[in-house]
């Protein structure tokens, strides 16, 4: 709860500031009283408005690329609908977190002792002025609604909601002037502008330009019930006059509007500076962009992100939970596109120079064109890869290689020029690779191959087609069943859909999953403790019920544990009830906790094919689980 309206003060203290320093330099010095006013309450509302919203179309990261855990999905070569990526933040543990405790604690003390004394210091103004009111008053009237107490004291005049008080030396001297300046006041409701920015100022007691802002919203209620008492007929060099000879008086209420506020030439000035010219309200248009960049920032995780961490940080949270559990949208690309992640892109292109060039990993080469790396493998040491592994990245049989060759240097930049500076790697195959067909083939994992395994069956069959969507037809007849040898070796109804008409649809949509999500979802101790962390990819089937089956991991993060580490951390940790084993692979622990909430998941609305009828379909979830920087650090190596 803290923590929340720390993170809402600091967003309103961000808001504030880049809405008023624009009215410092383009407003606070034209004549538009009553406009600039309104401005200022503006920014005060906006202050307070906007750090509540969350508009997620408005993120600055919303590019048209294709996401990390997009581009895994790409490689693996399997056209499926890939939910966005969750990230499973854990802050540091508890046990080595005491100072960080203490100085949140520190810090949310401070913080409410300042919200308190500023709130004990307004309720202390009202009271005493609402007790100022009735002490030593001469008599008591009524003019439009408003009450006016003649005092016998030496009180500067004052008026406070629908209140005037006024002595009666001023009274007897200027009564007029002084009355329809407090007037001016009233009639514009100032004091409820006082309020507001008390409310603010009360979020961001801490906030210096708060307090400027409130004397700038202070000099302009006096500019407007100058304004107001001129507009009556009343002499401008007479009035001007008489705040000269007031100048030296002092207010009694701060929290009140008085008439002897101590900005007397900057009133004169204002009285005698020619009216602004219209237009220049339009300045006032700086508040749209200034507006929408601050949404703009707000709906942006790595712009908001930094500011939500410290605070988590500070206040301990995230030890067991995941405590910033967020959804990054991403492009949602064809399944005719998702197969050329891993492939020879052709010729070399001027677009495939430019790209190697700003990319620091070496240049591959197969068959004579140029092999284009998706994003997400730019942390792959590729020049130290084996020869078997370097060949399953891309897609082809280490059978098929008829030869490997580095080139360094003088020697690659020489062949390739400028996109040869890292280093090239040229495979020569015995035969090409082609590029698959999505539609009619299956993504072998084990050989790390294509099976044309549906395409070869029609193939066999006399008078069988199959179009361009996967239909068969068989002497024009469409069948939904293969049998060979008195198998069933195809079955339209089982058929899982990678990319289906209509996608199975988690109850209430994917804001709805997330929120599950963010419920159940937990960091795994262990890893943790042992600093394991990384993106876990789990397949899993919505079948034609809405349950979730075949739950499978396609890829994650892996720390097999020595008798070394499992002896320390018992030494270290001997209070803990974690059994760490020898052996055992703490990656897995990710894995199984992405299990243990998509079993716990209620049933889907299944996914239909374009004829609406109700089919079985596949998602891929993509997990990060992602430690605090702290945590990262501390982790054993």
């Amino acid at each position: 709860m803290m923590s929340a309206l720390l993170l809402y003060s600091i967003k309103s203290a961000i808001v504030l500031t880049l809405l008023y320093l624009p009215y410092m330099l383009m407003l606070r010095r034209e004549s538009f009283f009553r406009f600039n006013r309104m401005v200022l309450l503006g920014i005060l509302l906006l202050s307070l408005v906007l750090p509540l919203c969350n508009i997620p179309w408005m993120s600055l990261d919303r590019q048209p690329v294709v996401q990390a855990a997009q581009l895994q999905m790409l490689e693996l070569g399997i056209p499926v609908h890939v939910l966005p990526e969750v990230q499973v933040v854990a802050s540091p543990l508890r046990g080595g977190l005491e100072g960080s405790f203490s100085l949140f604690h520190l810090l949310t003390f401070i913080y409410i002792i300042g919200m308190a004394m500023l709130l004990a210091t307004r309720l202390w103004q009202i009271g005493r002025l609402q007790l100022g009111l009735k002490q030593g008053v001469l008599w008591k009237g009524d003019e439009q609604d408003v009450h006016i107490y003649c005092h016998s004291g030496d009180v500067a005049p004052f008026s406070w909601m629908r209140n005037i008080v006024i002595n009666k030396k001023d009274y007897d001297e200027a009564g007029r002037e002084i009355i329809l300046h407090e007037m001016g006041h009233i009639r514009s409701r100032h004091s409820w502008d006082v309020v507001l920015l008390t409310l603010v100022q009360m979020l961001q007691w801490w906030n210096p330009l708060c307090y400027v802002l409130g004397i700038s919203l202070r000099d302009v209620h006096e500019y407007e019930a100058d304004s107001y008492v001129l507009e009556q007929g009343v002499s401008a060099q007479g009035y001007q006059l008489l705040l000269i000879r007031k100048a030296v008086g002092s207010g009694s209420y701060a929290f009140a509007n008085s008439f002897n506020h101590s900005l007397t030439k900057k009133r004169i000035t204002m009285m005698k500076r020619i009216k602004s010219n219209p237009w220049m309200r339009s300045k006032v248009l700086y508040v749209i962009p200034v507006a929408a960049l601050a949404l703009s920032a707000f709906a942006t995780p790595k712009f908001v992100a930094p500011i939500e961490e410290t605070v988590s940080k500070l206040e301990g949270k995230g030890t067991e939970n995941s405590a910033n559990l967020q959804a990054f949208e991403q492009e949602k690309t064809p399944a005719a596109q998702n197969d050329k992640a891993l492939r020879p892109t052709g010729e070399v292109t001027s677009e495939d120079v430019k790209k190697q060039d700003t990319d620091e990993r070496p240049l591959i080469v197969l068959n004579g064109k140029i092999f284009e790396i998706p994003e997400d493998m730019k942390d792959i040491n590729l020049k130290r890869m084996h020869e078997e592994q370097l060949t399953k990245l891309l897609n082809i049989n280490v059978e098929d290689v008829e030869s490997i060759t580095v080139l360094q240097k003088e020697a690659a930049t020489a062949k390739w020029g400028s996109k040869g500076s890292n280093g090239v790697i040229e495979i020569t195959t015995k035969k090409e690779t082609k590029e698959p067909e999505s539609q009619n083939v299956v993504y072998n994992k084990e050989t790390g191959t294509y099976d044309p395994v549906l395409k070869d069956l029609v193939k066999k069959l006399p008078g069988a087609k199959m179009d361009d969507e996967g239909n068969i037809t068989v002497n024009g007849k469409s069948v939904t069943k293969i049998m060979v040898d008195g198998k069933e070796a195809f079955n339209i109804g089982d058929s899982i859909f990678n990319v289906p008409a209509v996608n199975a649809k988690y109850p209430g949509g994917e804001g709805e999953l997330y929120k599950f999500l963010a419920t159940n979802i937990r960091y795994p101790k262990l890893c943790q403790s042992f600093g394991v962390q990384g993106r876990v990819i789990i397949s899993f089937v919505v079948e034609k019920d809405g349950s979730i089956t075949e739950i499978k991991k396609l890829r994650g993060p892996g720390m097999e544990l020595s008798e070394i580490d499992v002896t320390s951390y018992k030494e270290k940790n001997p209070e803990s009830t974690e059994e760490p084993k020898v052996g055992q692979d703490l990656g897995e622990l990710l894995y199984e906790e992405g299990v243990r909430v998509l079993k716990a998941m209620p049933k889907w609305e299944p996914a239909k094919d374009k004829d609406g009828n109700i089919v079985r379909s596949r998602f891929n979830l993509p997990i990060q689980f992602r430690l605090s920087a702290r945590q990262e650090g501390n982790s054993p190596q």
